[in-house]
């Protein structure tokens, strides 16, 4: 990439005004405390983890702590702290240095597959606009990393690069469980292949061994697993699988991938510019552009079964967002109109705008919304007002809230110094944390009958922590 790269080019300028773009929207973020996930479970495990030595061998760590998921993102993540340092900012960075390689693996191989920088630079300022990706941009959480390696995953197996196809799909599976899905998704897409005579028998015989002598090293992990501990996943995850929520997961991860947080604008103009390209101006969509579509949406279509089947959250299927949003921009590379051209641009970016407003002011706090820096920052005002009051009395936290006062090292405390209660019910709670990501409706009737009283509120726009006193 490095040889054909033409300063000229203005989509390379515009890609870099991307990352630029990317890098001061979460500038900010960078300095805050952890959130959720990367606060309670990646975390602690990380920093076990880089204080023992970073290493890539179930148990090497409390199986408690990393919760039976391979380890490649946790020994990533704790060989960038130990070498860089333990701060907000520095442990930050690692999930932003891997978001902006997403970027520019997008960009480039979008325009491998389409021969169009407007095509990749659509794909990427597809990706940007996400307020998925830009959330979970500077979270320690394994999404995003899982994504990069899918992308390059397709790119290499299309390419026909055998070690580099190899190296991608093994680091999937060395992520997380859910790099799995590929396994099945490529033995479907050799027969696809093979359908459209567009890899001879000796080609799809050598990719599907491949396959599974890749599948064979990665599953090696869960194997030691059961040989060390008795199981191959993590007994609280299999507990969670349940097919009788299946129908309203598939729904979720419908309303998730295609819905939300305006993606349904995107695939409608998408669908629209379809019909005319295709339909009406008679474009011919070539032979690979429909073998990668219909790749896409079968390892789209068992990603969402693998959600649906297993415990669901919103930020699981970002993993496949990438290659969808790289589909949506073959359509467009078929537009030769530079007027079309910017007028594609300026409509998508107006999407983004909307969207990302929307995200940042949205009354809910998951980790897939930017208002979650909201919440962050009056977590910090209520636990600088608590060390302050230096309460002796116990207090009830929620689940999240709790971890906050009970993890030195989330960013919040620096030591311990509350007597805590994750328990509602307990009798010896004297102050109680109500905060507004973690509603409970024994508190709410606690305080509409004045059961409790306000002692203090801090509040940012949407986002509010209270603490009450019986």
């Amino acid at each position: 990439m490095l040889k054909s790269l033409n300063l000229k080019n203005p989509y390379h300028w515009l890609l870099l005004l991307l990352v630029i773009g990317l890098c001061l929207i979460k500038y900010e973020a960078l300095s805050l405390p952890f959130f959720w996930d990367e606060a309670w479970s990646y975390l602690p495990a990380i920093r076990v983890m880089a204080e023992k030595g970073p290493s890539l061998i179930p148990g090497s760590i409390d199986a408690e702590l990393y919760r039976g998921h391979p380890l490649l993102f946790y020994f990533l993540s704790s060989l960038w702290i130990k070498t860089f340092g333990y701060s907000l900012p520095i442990a930050h960075l690692f999930p932003l240095f891997v978001s902006i390689i997403l970027l520019i693996s997008v960009y480039f191989i979008t325009y491998k597959w389409t021969s169009s920088y407007f095509a990749s630079f659509l794909a990427t300022l597809l990706l940007l606009i996400q307020p998925i990706f830009l959330t979970q941009s500077t979270f320690l959480l394994s999404e995003i990393m899982l994504g990069l390696f899918f992308v390059w995953a397709f790119y290499f197996y299309f390419k026909k690069q055998t070690i580099g196809f190899a190296t991608a799909l093994l680091a999937a599976l060395s992520t997380k469980e859910s790099g799995y899905c590929l396994i099945p998704a490529f033995i479907i897409i050799l027969a696809i292949e093979w359908y459209f005579k567009n890899a001879d028998n000796k080609l799809i015989l050598k990719y599907f061994s491949i396959v599974l002598v890749v599948f064979s090293i990665g599953f090696t992990f869960f194997i030691i697993q059961k040989i060390m501990f008795g199981w191959y996943f993590f007994p609280l995850h299999t507990s969670m699988i349940d097919f009788k929520e299946f129908g309203n997961k598939m729904e979720g991860s419908f309303l998730t991938l295609f819905v939300r947080q305006g993606r349904n604008f995107i695939y409608l103009i998408t669908f629209i510019t379809a019909i005319v390209l295709f339909g009406i101006l008679k474009n011919k969509l070539s032979k690979e552009h429909k073998i990668l579509l219909i790749s896409f949406a079968v390892i789209t279509f068992g990603f969402v079964l693998f959600a649906a089947i297993n415990f669901f959250t919103n930020r699981y299927l970002f993993a496949v967002m990438p290659l969808m949003l790289i589909g949506c921009s073959f359509v467009f590379s078929y537009i030769k109109n530079s007027i079309q051209v910017y007028s594609i641009i300026l409509i998508i970016s107006l999407i983004g705008i909307f969207n990302i407003h929307r995200s940042i002011n949205n009354p809910n706090f998951g980790d897939t919304e930017l208002s979650y820096t909201k919440l962050l920052k009056v977590q910090i005002e209520m636990v600088d007002y608590v060390k302050k009051s230096d309460l002796k009395e116990q207090v009830y936290a929620p689940f999240l809230m709790f971890c906050i006062f009970d993890n030195p090292h989330n960013g919040f405390i620096d030591k311990k110094f509350l007597k805590l209660s994750s328990n509602l019910s307990d009798t010896n709670n004297i102050f109680y944390l109500n905060v507004a990501n973690e509603s409970s409706n024994e508190l709410d009737s606690m305080i509409a009958n004045n059961h409790i009283h306000l002692v203090k509120r801090f509040e940012n726009e949407q986002a509010k922590v209270e603490l009450f006193k019986k």
